[in-house]
């Protein structure tokens, strides 16, 4: 058994079941998630429930058998005296050690509990199709977003990705990820259009007054405004229709940009993924993708 803990909002989980997923896979092992951090968080609620993922959820023992944070205190002594002299990969809860891609969590066995954010495609990569096939969407499209659908795979769809939120208004959040500057959008959007004929610019964001504010451009733009938080794998569905993406530093576009299926996409990612902490690039993100 595996059990990854989720956290975060939907792309932090999405990253944190894909590590999982592949630990589980490589072990023949079932995956289980534990949710309990999201419990009585209104704003980061549980939300691969509306993914066609394979898990089931982790119950309070099985997560006691694991983590030591849930051990009673015997059992946690018990634990940390059989344990002493393994390498910290081999014992029954890992914790991420830094935010880079780590090679030593890939030869995790079977009975681990695995605490972390794990922001890498180096942890799954050889499992890429299995993820975009948990990752399909299980819920209907309702009429106005089957009606931005037909409008993005007819049009040579970039999706611009503005990430606010507790970015902005949040001091800690602040410190550790900043945010995308207009400049960077601008010269961004002027590589597309070097490079994209007709481009169509459709523009997502958790501060959707902002971006229509302040992402202008004189191409077709259409600001994508039909969903509500708690519908946000809809907007994610939505950006992975399109052909080309402009991201920010946000594990949310990532996956957007990530789970499309066009193989010629130009995809441009802010060159200071995190203002806050040291981290290589070459571990955030994939070798295509182009930084501004």
């Amino acid at each position: 058994m595996i059990i990854t803990r989720l956290m975060g909002g939907l792309g932090n989980q999405m990253f944190q079941y894909a590590i999982g997923r592949k630990i589980a896979l490589a072990n023949g092992a079932p995956l289980k998630l534990d949710i309990m951090w999201h419990i009585n968080k209104p704003d980061r609620p549980y939300s691969l429930h509306h993914f066609a993922i394979n898990a089931e959820m982790a119950t309070e023992d099985e997560i006691a058998k694991l983590s030591k944070a849930k051990m009673p205190l015997y059992k946690r002594v018990i634990n940390s005296v059989k344990e002493v002299g393994k390498p910290y990969y081999l014992r029954s809860e890992i914790h991420e050690k830094c935010v880079d891609f780590d090679p030593n969590i890939l030869h995790i066995s079977d009975g681990a509990y695995l605490n972390g954010y794990w922001q890498s495609e180096k942890y799954f990569k050889d499992i890429e199709e299995v993820l975009r096939s948990d990752f399909k969407v299980i819920e209907p499209l309702s009429t106005i977003n089957m009606k931005c659908a037909q409008q993005i795979i007819t049009s040579n769809a970039i999706a611009i990705h503005v990430r606010r939120g507790d970015y902005v208004s949040n001091p800690a959040t602040h410190q550790v990820h900043g945010t995308c500057s207009l400049d960077y959008y601008q010269e961004a959007m002027d590589l597309i259009l070097s490079k994209v004929q007709e481009p169509h610019f459709f523009v997502f964001s958790d501060d959707p007054k902002w971006a229509l504010e302040n992402i202008r451009t004189d191409s077709p733009i259409t600001y994508v405004c039909n969903n509500p938080p708690e519908r946000n794998y809809d907007d994610l569905r939505l950006m992975s229709l399109c052909k080309h993406f402009i991201i920010a530093n946000s594990s949310f576009s990532w996956w957007g940009a990530w789970l499309s299926e066009n193989d010629d996409k130009i995809v441009v990612a802010p060159a200071q993924w995190f203002q806050g902490i040291e981290y290589n690039d070459a571990d955030r993100l994939p070798e295509s993708w182009i930084q501004v």
